[in-house]
């Protein structure tokens, strides 16, 4: 992994909150800090959403850039893994929709929710999975599915899923982070995890292709 910018001064021990009140005197060694921290975490977040390794790096870079630069005008409301990831899903945002129109192909969401007839009952729902040997190269299989499925999901939902089901968030962390209430996030996540369960489904019974 490349790093973004290199300062002269040795890293600096502390909680996130001293490394930005002495970033905001001017504390190189606390930015250094900072990025030593955080680096991975939002490149792994900025790789999770963009799933290119060029756009992650450029992410992570315009990260600590902002980081650096907005040091100043962070007002502590929220904690600085929060803000830090706020700055890094935006930019890998930014990628995303820039290159969209060019080569990443998302799937509509409603295609893959559940539908009902007047009485209320589901309709055309497939069955669940049979039961297949535990075998590696079914697993394999479905787990490439999977990632490519993820991949798939339009932008909005896509960062939920990442943010609450692979980084392990909270529902309010991922709320703080993307500015939206609970209940949006909560909507959002319960309409990803159907998509990509429905997906998976459809791929299991060989009526849903590879993206």
């Amino acid at each position: 992994m490349l790093y973004c910018i290199s300062m002269t001064g040795a890293a600096v021990a502390g909680s996130d909150a001293s490394l930005v009140t002495s970033l905001k005197r001017g504390d190189t060694a606390a930015f250094e800090e900072i990025l030593r921290r955080y680096e991975r975490k939002v490149f792994s977040l900025a790789r999770s959403l963009t799933r290119n390794d060029s756009d992650a790096e450029d992410a992570l870079q315009e990260t600590f850039l902002s980081v650096y630069a907005k040091i100043r005008s962070f007002k502590e409301e929220s904690s600085l893994s929060t803000w830090i990831y706020r700055i890094a899903a935006n930019a890998a945002l930014m990628k995303i929709r820039s290159r969209r129109t060019r080569e990443e192909k998302t799937v509509s969401i409603d295609d893959y929710m559940p539908k009902y007839d007047k009485s209320g009952h589901r309709v055309a729902a497939v069955p669940d999975w049979p039961p297949r040997g535990d075998d590696v190269l079914v697993r394999r299989e479905l787990a490439g599915f999977l990632r490519d499925s993820i991949r798939a999901l339009e932008p909005e939902y896509r960062t939920v899923f990442i943010l609450r089901d692979q980084e392990e968030l909270s529902n309010e962390e991922v709320a703080r982070i993307l500015r939206l209430s609970v209940p949006a996030v909560k909507s959002r996540l319960h309409r990803a995890r159907l998509f990509l369960r429905e997906r998976i489904k459809r791929y299991w019974y060989g009526t849903e292709g590879r993206p």
